[in-house]
C-alpha cells in the first residue's frame, strides 16, 4: 500500500522529528508505527506559509491546516502526525494496531494528533475508533494509490478542541463541493462505502458569510491558497459576476467555465482550454480569477493592503 522505497528509509534515519514505535512478541516485531513531531512554528515560518513564499519541510499537518484550510494559529500548536502504521499479516485482526495507536497517544502530550493518508473506508474506520475525525479531503486522487487524500485529527488541548469544532463545521460545509470536484471526471464516482465514511456523523455546516467569502476569493486570486481549498467561495463569486466573463480572454473564460462552473477535472479543463498541461490550467485559473476580481470588485483590491495585480 505504501510502496516504500530505499529513499524512505534514508529520510527516516535522517529526519530529526521522526519517532518509531514497535510492538515486539517473542523477539520479533509484530507491529510498528512511525510518527512525526510537528508544529510549534514561529511567526516567521507562519508568514512564509500564509504568503505562499515556500513550505516548511517535515511539517505536513500544520502546513496543510495553515495553507489549505486557512487557520494560521493552528501552525503554532504542537502536533504528532501518524506517518505510517503496520501490523504483521499473521497478527492482524487482533487489535494490535489499535493498541499501538493508543500507546502513542499515552506517550505524547501535543495539542493535536493527526494523520494524512489515501482514503479508504477501512482506515477511516480504524482512525475513528481512536478518536480521529476527517477535517479535509483533497479534490484530486493520489498518483500512487488513486485515492483522494484525507486528513483526520484528534484534538487534545482546549485550544485544539475549539479549533477541531471549527474545522469539522467547515468540512461539513465544503464537502459537497469537494466531492463534486473529485467526481467530476468520467467513471470517477467514489465507492459508496468510502463516500458514506466521509459523510458519517457530520456536524451542522458552518455558514459562509460575505466576509469569509471575500477573504477566500482574495486569498486565492492574489494569494497562495489552492482553488480546491476555497472552491465554494470562488464558485459563488463567479456566479454573481457572470457578466464580466465576456471581458476575459477565451482561454481564461474556458478554465473558469470548465473548472469552477462545470466542476470538470484538470485534464478535462486543459483540453477544453487548449492548454499544454494541467499545471498550466491551474496557473491560468488563478490569473483569470485575479482579473475577474479586478473587473467586478476593484474596491476589494484597492482596500486590501499588499494586494496588487502582480
Amino acid at each position: 500500500h505504501y510502496r516504500t522505497t530505499p529513499g524512505d528509509l534514508w529520510r527516516v534515519l535522517d529526519a530529526p522529528n521522526i519517532r518509531l514505535y514497535a510492538m515486539v512478541e517473542g523477539g520479533a516485531v509484530v507491529a510498528a508505527t512511525m510518527v512525526a513531531m510537528e508544529g510549534g512554528l514561529s511567526e516567521e515560518l507562519l508568514d512564509v506559509l500564509v504568503s505562499g513564499r515556500g513550505s516548511v519541510r517535515g511539517h505536513a499537518l500544520p502546513q496543510s491546516l495553515v495553507s489549505h484550510l486557512g487557520h494560521r494559529l493552528a501552525g503554532a500548536m504542537k502536533m504528532v502526525r501518524s506517518v505510517r502504521i503496520a501490523v504483521h499479516p499473521a497478527r492482524r485482526r487482533r487489535g494490535l494496531g489499535s493498541a499501538l495507536m493508543h500507546y502513542v497517544h499515552a506517550d505524547n502530550e501535543p495539542d493535536i494528533f493527526g494523520t494524512l493518508f489515501g482514503a479508504t473506508p477501512e482506515v477511516i474506520s480504524f482512525r475513528r475508533k481512536g478518536g480521529y475525525e476527517p477535517v479535509r479531503i483533497s479534490a484530486s486522487r493520489g498518483a500512487r494509490t488513486g485515492e483522494p487524500s484525507v486528513m483526520m485529527v484528534r484534538p487534545v488541548s482546549i485550544a485544539a478542541t475549539t479549533l477541531f469544532g471549527i474545522l469539522r463545521a467547515e468540512y461539513a460545509r465544503d464537502l459537497p463541493m469537494q466531492l463534486a470536484l473529485l467526481e467530476g471526471g468520467p467513471s470517477a464516482a467514489l465507492e459508496p462505502e468510502l463516500r458514506n465514511a466521509l459523510l458519517e456523523d457530520l456536524p451542522p455546516a458552518a455558514a459562509l458569510c460575505a466576509q469569509t467569502e471575500r477573504a477566500q476569493v482574495m486569498d486565492y486570486a492574489f494569494g497562495a491558497r489552492t482553488f480546491e481549498a476555497v472552491a465554494l467561495s470562488v464558485a459563488r463569486f463567479v456566479d454573481l459576476h457572470q457578466e464580466h466573463l465576456e471581458s476575459l480572454t477565451p482561454s481564461s473564460r474556458a478554465v473558469i467555465e470548465h473548472r469552477v462552473v462545470a466542476r470538470q477535472t484538470w485534464p478535462q479543463v486543459t483540453e477544453a482550454a487548449g492548454l499544454s498541461s494541467p499545471r498550466a490550467s491551474m496557473r491560468l485559473l488563478r490569473r483569470a480569477m485575479r482579473r475577474l476580481v479586478e473587473l467586478a470588485e476593484p474596491a476589494w483590491v484597492s482596500e486590501t493592503p499588499g494586494r496588487d495585480s502582480g
